[in-house]
């Protein structure tokens, strides 16, 4: 299904981000760009720019279900195009929300965006109430100075199969990192693949042509021949290997041991105003959570239904959650966790490296402060969830492996193999390895 690649050689571990950005730049050099790239398109306070349609989508502009929230109305920002985020979609297109929302409480439209910092940027001035975003426009929107934003969930985590990836064109004869040395790189700063590409390279020892780019136009890059590699997140490098046959992945986060993920945001006066109304959300994540791990069909039946993928292939959608890639078969594709206070990774990514990297980029003034990071919707979700349903209401990792279906019997190994941030790089074998059970 995914094509087959040699694998990078691991060279030490960090973590990593995630974030959308767009517009195109060319930069030289790896030192230069690791002093100066805070000055480049990526700046997540307040980049708005996109690449427009086609595999990306359309933009950061575009509205489903209208409405500008407040009140007892909520408004919900989401990225479709960003696989690691789709327990948003599993929500908005199975009424989750509907289903646990207090009476008087509904969703007054889904707001579509390409980039995670315009999701932070809606809900700065108070048009989102509940945000799904990257890892690194999480960290962003909660350490912003105007409106107090918390991050009270993961929407996803991975070991790098998300976002921290590398495809190359498909006739490049590219096959090792070694071969990228000094070549034109295509990748969008202040994004999670900007943070993987700079500690992959400097693992490496590469050096690099970057052109800062927007998603669509480093898949263009990809396909043809313009770029040796192209960063990006899925679903869209699945596309373009998978269903164009343009691309070949050739690196991923996990043999440098830098990890990616989604949040959930919310204001704290959505959390400290209406409490009710942000637990329900939670339960609703919850659910999703559990029909992702236990029903995978329905899951992607779910997704499939979001306008923005009618061009995406069914097998695409799925493989982009459910299926390792050859590069790193024993690596879960995607974990469907929540409290990223019982995900050790991800709780340093998002409260310890990522915020230290963007300080030291320039995309944020300081590191967010303890109290920008809040479970207890979630927690509270959890406990009386535990009490109302009869499957298991998994906020955290060990519940992934009780909570039978798709996930349980790859629970021990999978798992295990993202707690120690460790992924296998591999070269065998022509079949990627399906966890959907």
């Amino acid at each position: 299904m995914t094509t087959k690649q040699p694998g990078p050689s691991k060279r030490g571990g960090s973590s990593g981000e995630n974030g959308d950005t767009a517009t195109s730049r060319p930069t030289r050099g790896r030192r230069a760009f690791l002093a100066g790239s805070a000055a480049g398109v990526g700046l997540l306070a307040g980049c708005l720019g996109n690449d427009g349609g086609g595999d990306g989508g359309d933009g950061g502009d575009g509205t489903s279900g209208g409405g500008s929230g407040g009140g007892r109305s909520l408004t919900i920002g989401y990225q479709p195009f960003y696989a690691e985020a789709w327990s948003a979609l599993v929500i908005r297109h199975g009424e989750l929300a509907e289903k646990y929302l207090p009476e008087g409480y509904s969703v007054d439209g889904w707001q579509v965006a390409l980039q995670g910092s315009v999701v932070g940027q809606r809900m700065i001035s108070g048009d989102n109430q509940v945000g799904y975003t990257g890892d690194m426009p999480t960290i962003t929107a909660v350490a912003n100075n105007d409106t107090p934003i918390s991050a009270v969930g993961l929407a996803g985590f991975s070991n790098g199969q998300q976002c921290n990836l590398g495809v190359v064109p498909a006739d490049s004869g590219i096959s090792e990192p070694q071969g990228l040395d000094g070549k034109k790189w295509g990748v969008t700063t202040g994004a999670c693949t900007h943070r993987f590409m700079l500690r992959m390279a400097d693992q490496e020892d590469l050096e690099f042509n970057i052109s800062d780019q927007g998603i669509n136009t480093i898949l263009s890059g990809v396909r043809s021949g313009d770029l040796a590699v192209g960063f990006g997140w899925e679903p869209t490098m699945n596309r373009v290997v998978e269903q164009a046959g343009d691309g070949n992945y050739l690196l991923t986060g996990a043999p440098y041991d830098i990890p990616d993920a989604a949040g959930i945001i919310m204001p704290d006066s959505l959390i400290n105003d209406d409490p009710e109304a942000a637990k329900a959300w939670m339960k609703a994540e919850l659910e999703a959570k559990h029909i992702m791990r236990t029903d995978p069909e329905r899951a992607i039946d779910l997704i499939a239904e979001e306008g923005e993928l009618s061009e995406y292939d069914r097998s695409v959608l799925e493989d982009s959650i459910y299926t390792s890639l050859d590069l790193n078969p024993d690596v879960k594709r995607l974990e469907f966790v929540t409290n990223y206070g019982e995900v050790e990774p991800a709780a340093t990514l998002l409260q310890q490296n990522g915020p230290e990297y963007l300080v030291e980029q320039g995309f944020i003034d300081r590191i967010p402060d303890e109290d920008r990071y809040k479970l207890g919707p979630l927690e509270d979700a959890t406990s009386e969830l535990s009490g109302e349903v009869e499957w298991t209401p998994a906020d955290g990792r060990s519940g992934n492996a009780t909570d039978g279906g798709a996930n349980a019997t790859d629970g021990s190994s999978a798992n295990a193999s993202v707690t120690s941030m460790e992924g296998t790089a591999t070269t065998g074998g022509n079949t990627s390895t399906n966890t959907s059970g």
